[in-house]
């Protein structure tokens, strides 16, 4: 569990019951499904990436041109829920698509979704959870 002090320490306590392993990684290598930590704008944020219908990978161009990627910020979840989201929406690219409302809107609430500019992205950590 290297880079632990990096965790934010909410996301920390959530991962606390999982085996867990942060990876480096680039926003080029995210899929839907991935649990990520990034620092966006010099604040630490964390999210499940999700695919649209339109954009499977989770990323797409602006009409400003800009990157974007689209993560369901999990910020909000207690220890119990995000043990379920974990079980449920994990690694699972089918069911991590905006087009799946009941799932997404449901579990983790539309409100949450955010398109976040990948050129404001610092230390993007993709965090693996051994199950």
């Amino acid at each position: 569990m290297a880079h632990q002090e990096r965790i934010d320490a909410t996301l920390q306590g959530n991962l606390g019951p999982f085996k867990y392993t942060l990876r480096e990684t680039s926003y080029l290598g995210l899929k839907p499904g991935d649990l990520i930590q990034i620092t966006y704008s010099g604040r630490l944020r964390y999210g499940l990436v999700i695919g649209t219908p339109k954009n499977t990978r989770g990323m797409f161009v602006s009409s400003r041109y800009n990157s974007l990627l689209n993560v369901v910020v999990i910020e909000s979840l207690n220890e119990g829920m995000f043990s379920v989201m974990v079980n449920n929406l994990y690694k699972n690219p089918v069911n991590c698509t905006y087009s799946n409302s009941t799932i997404i809107g449901a579990f983790l609430g539309k409100k949450n979704l955010r398109s976040f500019n990948t050129a404001k992205f610092q230390n993007v950590l993709s965090i693996e959870i051994q199950r």
